[in-house]
């Protein structure tokens, strides 16, 4: 399988997306959650397996606010592929940072296998989350 990453625009993913929420969830996403720079996704052909939506804090950091894969794109190699991406896309990036909930054993453990480590925890709304951050060597 031949997975390409590529960048959709704020606009393009808020298209996409907002014609996905509405299939799933059967209603209009509320305007105040589109609030990001932009999104990657991994995909085949027009096939999308998986994705994470992106705010840049800084001119050197970016932060992931949401992400999901298909089973097809699960696992280390596809959160590696958007390190990369995100590294040598404009060659500034120097760090990610994100927020998973506590109870997501699955993706913090895939978070840290891939280079992340828990740096804070934060309470919000009565959950506890992990505050996670990774920065990329030097090249």
């Amino acid at each position: 399988m031949n997975v390409e990453l590529v960048r959709y625009s704020a606009s393009e993913w808020y298209a996409y997306s907002e014609a996905a929420h509405k299939l799933v969830f059967k209603e209009v996403r509320e305007p105040w959650l589109n609030r990001i720079d932009f999104a990657l996704l991994a995909r085949v052909s027009d096939r999308i397996l998986g994705y994470v939506t992106c705010r840049e804090v800084d001119a050197e950091t970016v932060y992931w606010q949401y992400g999901g894969a298909m089973d097809e794109c699960r696992g280390l190699s596809a959160v590696r592929g958007f390190h990369a991406f995100l590294r040598d896309m404009h060659r500034t990036y120097r760090r990610v940072i994100t927020l998973v909930k506590n109870d997501n054993v699955g993706y913090l453990h895939l978070l840290m296998k891939s280079g992340f480590r828990v740096i804070g925890v934060r309470c919000f709304k009565g959950e506890i989350l992990c505050e996670m951050h990774i920065e990329f060597e030097e090249k």
